[in-house]
């Protein structure tokens, strides 16, 4: 068991550093940023290797049938919260609609939101479920296999928003859904599709850089009564008891 914790901190520590860490140290362009991207694959190859693991499929990265339906189902649940969420926000006055850049404005930054959401959803997916649940699922009781994977996922997020004890609950609340989507499916497309759909539709408003004016809609923030930014967290516990009722619908991957 403590071998088997040992690699899994090198492969973690490896794997996180490497997507996390590097962007932060050495400024990248949109085209450092793809390959950078795109190596991180043939790395979390390598580092499955090391240990006798069976490539990316260790990760849950396993292109069975019933793939496709659960990205789908994952990603329109997702989208759909989402979508409900940045609803709630215009109508509260939270963001103010302006309007829609042109379409050929639009072209680049919709490519980039679905290549950086799409494959930051699932290398984010890989490093905190898959590597987790693949060294730990058969040692641990999933209980605290759960809370391993989740801790790791809230821990992650500090990379892209910063620690507050708001963002952790968010992310431990949002970490429930998609840690038990990996875990009823066995495999990664479920977690992956809901991740993908509620980034894609926050890539609406404010692109992969989180700034406004870099998404495809147009708005201005105003100052919102407290309790709107928990709006998020509330709508990601609702998602929850959403994925427990549906998950019936998905297919799971049988080794």
């Amino acid at each position: 068991m403590i071998k088997n914790s040992v690699n899994f901190g090198i492969k973690f520590l490896i794997l996180s550093l490497y997507f996390n860490l590097l962007p932060n140290l050495f400024p990248m362009n949109d085209v450092i940023r793809f390959f950078h991207i795109i190596l991180f694959f043939g790395i979390a190859y390598w580092v499955a290797k090391l240990s006798n693991a069976n490539g990316l499929q260790s990760y849950g990265l396993i292109f069975f049938k019933g793939w496709k339906r659960n990205l789908t189902y994952g990603f329109v649940t997702g989208a759909f919260f989402w979508l409900l969420l940045f609803g709630a926000y215009l109508s509260l006055s939270k963001l103010e609609f302006v309007g829609i850049k042109s379409a050929s404005e639009s072209v680049l930054p919709i490519a980039i939101i679905i290549f950086g959401f799409g494959t930051g959803s699932l290398i984010n997916d890989m490093i905190t479920r898959g590597l987790v649940f693949y060294h730990f699922k058969d040692r641990l009781p999933i209980p605290v296999v759960f809370i391993i994977s989740i801790l790791l996922y809230a821990f992650d997020d500090i990379w892209y928003a910063g620690f507050s004890w708001q963002n952790t609950i968010f992310s431990i609340v949002l970490g429930l859904s998609l840690t038990y989507a990996f875990y009823k499916t066995n495999s990664i497309w479920a977690n992956t599709g809901i991740h993908f759909g509620l980034n894609t539709i926050y890539g609406l408003f404010y692109g992969v850089s989180g700034n406004v004016g870099d998404g495809v809609l147009l708005f201005s923030e105003n100052v919102a009564a407290s309790w709107v930014n928990w709006l998020s967290t509330i709508l990601s516990a609702i998602m929850l008891m959403v994925v427990l009722l549906t998950i019936k619908f998905y297919r799971t991957y049988e080794r």
